[in-house]
């Protein structure tokens, strides 16, 4: 573990608990931390896979008998290996109770490192705030009652293993574990399941729904703490555990059936989220107002026309929209309708609008790249280019430093940018000086996207588009190069512009550039 104590400072609150601050002014994009997992697992209710590398299972370990690895993994961690020989467990056991994989590897940490055992007890885990919940009850019935039927903790000598302590360490792992995507094994293969890991220092960050730090999970499961913005000396280290395109509601509910807290960060104390109004719906009594709640009193109310919005009315039209959805097929035109009626309803910005409209941006995408690029219908290019300006909108209010999701819609801001500039001057609506000026801008945009990317690991899915924005920011490069000299010959008397025969370049040009995507 690299950078905790140099630039961490752990503070204990009544109402935060355990949490920590800036030991130092931290500047943005510094790496703050790099901490590997003390335990690894599948996520909660998760497909059986290898639990060495994650991938599809298709084997059982030679040794053991017990646990499922794939045809490349011989052989998994040995101390639980050993357990697992030595407990004498049906051979199913684990195929058929797979949730109790990440609690039996913390109870193991007891046995092999007992001071990784202690800090990751002392983690939070809401014991009360759970006991009796319907999360507590699903735990009770596929981890707490196959581990204790199982009899396999008898062999653990001085350490007790009851169903509160079971209870115990499923509520840490829901409330402390990060996903883990593009893991890796030794041999560099990567993993095609999702997975989770315990960070214990991490974790110490308190949740905030504009985080002032990103995490980046590399290719072996180390996790990585950016500053997103510069952070002076002394203040709160935050993490987010929500998504930022998600309303005040639904993260609310989020945070408080996975994690049992209530945020009450300057984003969910207003009531337009910033100004984004992504939990705002239109007002039925005037053209202009939205209106949105206010928690304090509590009460739906317009910002025009101060008219008060009956909470049956909210939750049916909430309903409503969320089916539809949630309904809606992956197709162009029935994403449209869907986003039109609630756009009316809801407004524009509204949470569920902005999700079927992501959906939208990524299935005009795929028509973008399953078609040859001259062949791509303008209004696609232009529907496209429209959408991810609107995202990128939202998205720098609420994440305004450093941002993952940021550079994903930049990256295809400037694609479509590019792909749009090239039809209209190649049907002649814009000038040379236009598409120099299109491709300057989206040489920018492209370059911020890079800016970034470059902190997640290169087998993530943004690590790889990261590799791919470079590459093209080198083509966009020459791109922008060639329309350089292209303006140069048109400045030229018209006597010599046809002797070097500037229609020529303009031709070379479209040839070149116009089939590309």
């Amino acid at each position: 573990m690299e950078g905790f104590e140099e630039n961490f400072q752990v503070l204990e609150s009544q109402q935060l608990g355990r949490f920590v601050v800036a030991k130092r002014d931290l500047a943005r994009g510094e790496q703050i931390l790099l901490e590997e997992p003390y335990v690894t697992g599948p996520y909660w209710d998760a497909d059986v896979s290898c639990l060495n590398c994650f991938r599809d299972s298709c084997s059982t370990c030679h040794k053991c008998g017990a646990v499922p690895l794939c045809y490349d993994c011989v052989d998994h961690e040995e101390a639980e290996c050993h357990f697992y020989r030595t407990s004498q467990l049906d051979r199913h056991f684990i195929y058929n109770h797979f949730n109790v994989i990440m609690p039996v590897r913390c109870l193991l940490l007891y046995r092999s490192n007992r001071e990784r055992y202690d800090e990751v007890m002392a983690m939070e885990a809401r014991l009360e705030e759970r006991r009796g919940t319907e999360i507590w009850d699903i735990h009770e019935k596929y981890v707490v009652k196959p581990l204790l039927e199982s009899g396999i903790f008898g062999q653990f000598e001085d350490l007790e293993v009851t169903g509160e302590l079971i209870q115990r360490i499923c509520g840490l792992l829901d409330a402390n574990t990060f996903e883990i995507r593009g893991n890796v094994d030794s041999r560099g293969v990567q993993m095609s399941n999702l997975a989770r890991g315990l960070y214990p220092k991490t974790a110490l960050m308190t949740h905030n729904c504009m985080p002032n730090t990103l995490l980046s999970v590399d290719g072996y499961s180390n996790v990585r703490v950016f500053t997103t913005v510069p952070v002076k000396m002394g203040e709160i280290l935050h993490i987010s555990y929500t998504r930022s395109l998600f309303g005040t509601y639904d993260r609310q509910t989020h945070l408080r059936k996975g994690k049992f807290f209530i945020c009450t960060c300057k984003r969910c104390k207003d009531p337009t989220e910033l100004g984004t109004h992504l939990s705002s719906i239109r007002c039925t009594e005037c053209d202009e107002g939205l209106c949105s709640f206010y928690a304090s009193d509590p009460k739906w109310e317009c910002n025009k026309c101060h008219k008060l919005l009956k909470r049956e009315y909210v939750n049916e039209v909430m309903c409503t929209a969320r089916e539809e959805i949630m309904a809606c097929p992956l197709e162009v035109r029935a994403l449209e309708r869907v986003i039109g009626k609630h756009s009316k309803v809801l407004n524009p910005h509204h949470s569920l609008v902005m999700e079927a409209k992501q959906t939208l941006v990524g299935e005009l995408r795929t028509i973008c790249l399953s078609t040859e690029p001259a062949s791509v219908p303008k209004p696609v290019l232009r529907r496209k280019f429209e959408l991810c300006e609107e995202i990128l909108s939202v998205l720098r209010i609420l994440e305004p430093g450093l941002s993952r999701l940021v550079g994903i819609a930049l990256y295809e801001y400037h694609v479509a940018l590019v792909e749009l500039s090239r039809r209209n001057f190649d049907t002649t609506e814009i000038r040379s000086h236009d598409l120099l000026d299109n491709l300057i801008k989206a040489e920018g945009e492209l370059k911020q996207a890079i800016s970034m990317l470059l902190f997640e690991h290169s087998t993530t899915p943004e690590g790889q588009l990261a590799k791919r924005a470079m590459r093209e920011l080198k083509e966009l490069r020459a791109e922008i190069a060639v329309v350089r000299a292209m303006i140069e010959d048109e400045k030229l008397e018209p006597q010599s512009r046809n002797q070097r025969g500037n229609s020529n370049a303009n031709n070379n040009y479209r040839l070149k550039f116009g089939k590309r995507r």
